[in-house]
């Protein structure tokens, strides 16, 4: 079974290699395969190799040229893209890592979380108060706008050193925070600068797309072409007249 199908794969094969070299070369059987119109067969097939080779010749520089634009606007894109990343990350560092919590006061590296409440830890103001009569610890958190939120901690399942300590890291959190903030500002404005810059840097699209609009208009009015293209014409005609049928 295997072997018939092979046969029918090749006769297949025979026959379609056949009407292809009829259609290559029409006229009749014999323009198309007898070695006495060999010559005619390859001037033909020669003036239709020179045009196929300066046409994939344009396509090959064209596509060339084309890739070195793509390849400069992604290289632009990522270079905005690595400057607007950067610049939203100092911008909105978030809540930053889990640093402590007690209750409802979760500590992080850039904010302090009250409930589901996040308030960044610039400009923050932390006190600690201690109803003695009472064994309860109060932990007042200002935010920068004045709002005050109040704490309420009982003696028996926060003791009163564990509540100071964490008041203290509030505290020393926001004032570390204030400082990076400071820092952050100035490197805010030279981000901004790259990214300005970044945008503006276009010559290098610019310099692949002259060159590819060079590439496109020689090879539109390429001589070379247009020699070849009326030679592929005259070996039609030529071979017009040897048969009367002219080939594509």
């Amino acid at each position: 079974m295997i072997a018939i199908w092979w046969v029918i794969v090749v006769v297949a094969l025979g026959v379609w290699w056949t009407v292809w070299r009829l259609v290559r070369y029409p006229g009749g059987w014999a323009y198309a395969f007898h070695e006495e119109h060999r010559e005619a067969r390859k001037a033909l097939e020669d003036a239709r190799g020179a045009v196929r080779e300066l046409r994939n010749t344009a396509l090959r520089e064209t596509w060339q040229a084309r890739t070195a634009v793509r390849r400069a606007e992604r290289a632009h894109r990522r270079r905005v893209q690595r400057a607007e990343s950067e610049l939203e990350r100092l911008r909105d560092p978030h809540r930053g890592a889990l640093v402590e919590q007690l209750g409802a006061i979760t500590l992080h590296e850039h904010a302090v979380l009250i409930s589901d409440d996040a308030v960044p830890l610039a400009g923050v103001r932390v006190r600690f108060e201690l109803a003695r009569s009472t064994h309860v610890s109060y932990v007042y958190i200002t935010r920068p706008d004045g709002r005050e939120h109040m704490e309420c901690y009982e003696g028996e399942e926060f003791p009163e050193g564990a509540v100071r300590r964490f008041s203290v890291r509030i505290q020393n959190a926001a004032v570390t925070e204030n400082r990076l903030q400071e820092r952050r500002a100035g490197d805010i404005r030279t981000l901004e600068a790259e990214l300005r810059e970044a945008r503006k840097a276009t010559e290098p699209i610019q310099a692949a797309q002259d060159r590819l609009d060079k590439t496109r208009a020689r090879h539109k009015d390429s001589l070379e072409l247009s020699r070849a293209r009326a030679a592929l014409d005259d070996a039609r005609d030529a071979w017009r007249d040897l048969t009367g049928r002219r080939p594509l």
